[in-house]
């Protein structure tokens, strides 16, 4: 069995194996492996979204990923193929599954993820990664590179407070740091206090949360965000105008992509600066097909017109109802 830190230099030399088991509670490092994976198996000429696709294990079975792997890859050399929720495929698919595991298509590289680790995974082809929690010494060092990304420095006493504030787990974290910076962003070195501030419970953040949350489908974490602000007493007319704005942007990104337009030539047109941001509205984007977002906007009229014209007892309601629709088009919510 391999840890992510064993696996990194492995994938950074190109030695990419046809199938993995992504196993352990990390759920970030798997997500950065798997981009570093992405990186060595296309080029910038290759048809990535032709060549990349995820798969439910809660949904699908073996002859789906068999049948997906098999398929030559169109536009490009490689094909890459993500099974999420692993351990949610039924026994009998995974029986079905394991003479590919141990005969894999060479044009294919089939990663299969799971939160636990998979008995006997590593005697039917799978090459079993183990991202474990990082000790918080290890979390430390991890927070300093990623705030060295903007630019800047983190003091010990900050990170500890960051810790203490956020725990260790990196989604979390990244998420954190991301507003850390922007709410220091002319300071070059941050201190206990910013984080305080940054990471208070205040409703700038919470905003951010839920429109990010909105935009990767995560309903739960949606949810408990749209509640924390309402509890807060904040409009919900002004939380409808922010999730607006929000998929507009995801919108606008889309249309100029199709339009052949360079991310360059998008991102002051769209009004996106930071780099993190940049990355983040990509990767929602992904998630957003333009029919859906056409029918994001009737909904989201249709909410504001509801706001307006009925008792405002139920806004709660008509807002989680919208929140809850919102995540689940495409078929690709995500808890």
């Amino acid at each position: 069995m391999l840890t992510y830190k064993t696996l990194l230099p492995e994938l950074k030399r190109s030695n990419i194996l046809p199938v993995y088991l992504f196993a352990g509670p990390e759920e970030y490092l798997k997500e950065e492996c798997i981009e570093i994976i992405k990186e060595k198996l296309f080029s910038p000429i290759d048809s990535i979204e032709l060549n990349f696709q995820i798969i439910y294990g809660d949904n699908a079975h073996a002859s789906t990923i068999i049948n997906t792997c098999k398929a030559m890859p169109f536009g490009a050399k490689k094909k890459l193929i993500i099974v999420k929720n692993f351990s949610r495929l039924s026994a009998e698919d995974k029986k079905r599954l394991t003479p590919y595991l141990k005969l894999p298509a060479a044009h294919t590289c089939l990663i299969l993820i799971t939160d636990k680790t998979e008995k006997g995974a590593g005697t039917i082809g799978c090459e079993v990664v183990n991202f474990y929690s990082l000790y918080e010494s290890e979390v430390s060092a991890w927070i300093q590179r990623q705030v060295q990304g903007y630019e800047k420095k983190i003091l010990p006493d900050a990170i500890a407070a960051l810790i203490a504030r956020t725990g260790t787990g990196l989604l979390e974290l990244k998420s954190e740091i991301e507003k850390l910076c922007l709410y220091a962003e002319k300071k070059e070195r941050i201190d206990t206090l910013d984080v305080l501030e940054a990471t208070g419970e205040n409703r700038e953040a919470t905003i951010f949360e839920l429109m990010d949350a909105i935009g990767l489908k995560k309903t739960q974490q949606a949810i408990k965000a749209l509640n924390k602000l309402l509890s807060q007493k904040e409009e919900p007319v002004k939380i409808l105008f922010m999730i607006t704005k929000h998929l507009r942007t995801i919108f606008k990104l889309k249309l100029l992509q199709e339009q052949k337009m360079s991310l360059a030539e998008i991102w002051p047109i769209i009004d996106v600066k930071f780099d993190k941001q940049q990355a983040s509205f990509l990767t929602q984007s992904k998630l957003h097909h333009e029919q859906s977002l056409k029918k994001a906007f009737e909904l989201l009229l249709e909410t504001d017109i509801s706001l307006k014209s009925q008792d405002s007892r139920l806004n709660s309601v008509v807002m989680e109802l919208l929140v809850f629709r919102l995540c689940l088009m495409d078929g690709q919510m995500v808890r």
